[in-house]
């Protein structure tokens, strides 16, 4: 059983055996050993410990809450006693344990009881996670989840850290962080961070948003929860005002209207629509913009995008706004996606500013590199070459999902050197990212091909499921190849 963990003699000795491991190691960049490392903060016992895992072992029968506390009692007290300098705290997502409690967040279901685990001895700091998509809840509801633990650890008398959050809606995800943070802040918590950060990788592309929750640094919601920090350490809420991203989708020749500054922040004053700029570059204000893709024109706090005749793909531009202080906000992005021409094909991707995200699948171990190429290019001037060393999936997430569901075919062209490569492709859809592969096929060395999937018969999963496709990846044996023209048709 999963909750073994917790009661196996065995496996706590050896995680204590761990513990002291880690604890004593000496880092051999610094010469001091964890516990003595004056960066750390804290250590927590588990990431949201529960009596079930996300893995294939069941619950035991007898797992409770007094299960999963008498193991953190015990792990909280070896760690003091390795390490007597730093913080401990369990590390749970602040589920409460109250008879008749309405839902598994305070009913004991999954064997947490946050405030029994606050009031261990040897535990110094209450923890809470807040992630209202996968708790069937709202983000309201989430301010309220937030004062609740705050009183509690006053009543405790223990400091509480809000250790991870989210929310996957883009479009309202930056004032309701802020309305979280606010909560939390001005309700005297300690310290706070949010799922997840991000940035970018050795090969350049950024870290794939594989559960929809990543941020990345700098952006709109970054700059907010940095405001959220310096409130932390005592600076006055008197910042710029903060813009934040916004995108549409629309139908192919189609104009659409973004309300554009419903999500931006304003502190200590209000937002003014009527200064939106969406030029920033540009002396004076500009209302309107023309480009390639399109013309946006703004009114207020709304900007209207009109696609340029047979446009499809996607669409940007910037602006800024200032508050009734006349303080001026970052300058935030406006993508619109135009749909293309319902008979045309769809291009996914064509490589020619770049790998455009493609990497190795970062779950393998040695399966290669890719790199921008103009050695080959069915389509432009630039290509995609990956070099696999021990062969795997490459790939990228979408920018935003697409929907797939009306194709028939996913097309891409594969030139093969020295070597052959089975072909294979797989989607990841829907908000869990859901494995969705086709069947296997072979392209011989030294060869210029189309490989075309099937979507309509081809697929691990349903044709459907492809209405939301987050990510795309191909298979490539050892060797090197080139790829140009990921498409839909």
């Amino acid at each position: 059983h999963h909750d073994d963990f917790y009661t196996s003699p065995t496996i706590r000795a050896w995680y204590k055996d761990w513990i002291t491991h880690l604890l004593t190691r000496v880092n051999p960049l610094t010469g001091i050993a964890y516990k003595d490392d004056p960066t750390v903060m804290a250590w927590e016992l588990a990431n949201e410990p529960r009596c079930k895992g996300s893995g294939v072992y069941p619950t035991s029968p007898s797992c409770s809450t007094t299960t999963l506390t008498a193991w953190a009692d015990e792990m909280s007290r070896h760690v003091k006693s390795v390490d007597r300098r730093h913080l401990v705290s369990a590390g749970d997502e602040g589920f409460y344990c109250r008879p008749g409690g309405a839902d598994f967040t305070e009913d004991c279901s999954e064997g947490v009881d946050t405030l029994a685990l606050a009031r261990l001895p040897k535990i110094d700091v209450m923890s809470l996670h807040l992630y209202p998509d996968h708790w069937g809840k709202d983000a309201a509801w989430g301010v309220t989840w937030i004062r609740r633990h705050l009183a509690d650890a006053r009543s405790v008398g223990k400091p509480v850290v809000l250790g991870e959050f989210g929310l996957l809606d883009k479009a309202t995800r930056n004032p309701v962080y802020r309305r979280w943070m606010d909560a939390f802040v001005q309700g005297g918590g300690s310290g706070l961070a949010y799922w997840m950060l991000a940035g970018t990788q050795d090969d350049g592309a950024l870290y794939p948003d594989y559960d929809g929750f990543t941020v990345y640094c700098p952006s709109p919601v970054c700059r907010t929860v940095t405001n959220a920090s310096a409130e932390l350490r005592g600076r006055p809420p008197l910042f710029p005002p903060v813009a934040d991203h916004d995108t549409a989708t629309t139908e192919h020749g189609t104009p659409v209207t973004l309300r554009v500054t419903a999500n931006d922040l304003a502190y200590g004053g209000r937002i003014r629509t009527g200064s939106l700029d969406l030029d920033p570059a540009a002396a004076g204000r500009q209302s309107s913009l023309a480009t390639a893709q399109g013309a946006f024109a703004a009114d207020g706090g709304a900007v209207t995008f009109t696609p340029a005749e047979g446009f499809s793909g996607r669409a940007s531009a910037s602006y800024t706004v200032r508050d009734t202080l006349l303080r001026l906000s970052n300058a935030a992005t406006i993508t619109v996606i135009v749909k293309p021409d319902p008979g045309a094909a769809v291009k996914l991707f064509s490589f020619e500013d770049g790998p455009q995200g493609w990497a190795a699948g970062n779950w393998q171990q040695d399966a290669g590199t890719v790199t921008s190429s103009a050695d080959y290019a069915s389509d432009g001037e630039r290509g995609l070459r990956v070099d696999a060393t021990g062969g795997g999936w490459f790939g990228a997430a979408l920018p935003e999902p697409v929907d797939l569901s009306g194709r028939s075919a996913l097309a891409y062209e594969l030139k093969s050197l020295d070597a052959g490569t089975s072909t294979s492709v797989a989607f990841q859809t829907g908000a869990g990212y859901t494995w969705c592969q086709s069947t296997w096929g072979y392209q011989n060395p030294g060869t210029t091909a189309t490989v075309r999937i099937d979507l309509l018969s081809g697929l691990s999963c349903a044709h459907e499921d492809l209405a939301d496709v987050r990510g795309i990846y191909v298979w490539v044996s050892p060797g090197a190849f080139h790829l140009d023209a990921v498409r839909a048709e």
